[in-house]
């Protein structure tokens, strides 16, 4: 609905809806619960919509929680600050909060003490890629690769499937 359309309500009308919202917005387990993902851009939008969203954060609403740690992690580069966000998002059981989780334990060799802070190819630049990648196939549901293929010796090829690599020749070839 567009403001337009609030504005051509009468007055009483209007009156009655704010205050509905207002009524709402009052309850904790409305911050706890609202849908973060489909607000626009987390950093440059109004203080009304900065101050909802931390709100939501301060509830434990687990969008605002993930959202936070992926600033904290990526654009911040607060790395264990934003580690710990993501993590207790997805231990929360939020979906995308354990893909990246999931993702950045792969990526930076975690062990059981946590995470390490010293692998070989870190650089800002690898974690700015990464955020791009993490952020566009989740949002738009095209993860943007096909199953990598090496060329071996003698027409053999390798494809990737889940993570294992499986061998075949040119005669017959596994997709």
């Amino acid at each position: 609905m567009s403001n337009s359309n609030l504005a051509s309500l009468p007055p009483s009308m209007l009156h009655k809806i704010l205050s509905k919202f207002n009524e709402i917005g009052r309850e904790e387990y409305f911050y706890r619960s609202a849908d973060l993902f489909n607000l626009n851009d987390w950093i440059d939008e109004a203080n009304a919509l900065r101050t909802f969203r931390l709100r939501c954060y301060q509830a434990g609403n687990l969008e605002a929680i993930y959202m936070r740690g992926m600033y904290e992690f990526f654009v911040l580069h607060l790395l264990d600050e934003g580690r710990r966000k993501i993590r207790l998002a997805g231990e929360r059981g939020l979906l995308w909060a354990k893909y990246v989780d999931g993702m950045l334990n792969i990526a930076f060799s975690v062990d059981a003490r946590g995470f390490v802070h010293n692998y070989p190819s870190f650089s800002h630049e690898f974690v700015d890629r990464m955020n791009y990648m993490i952020t566009t196939s989740l949002s738009s549901g095209h993860w943007g690769y096909e199953k990598p293929e090496m060329d071996l010796e003698h027409g053999e090829h390798a494809i990737v499937v889940s993570g294992n690599v499986q061998l075949g020749t040119s005669a017959m070839k596994f997709t």
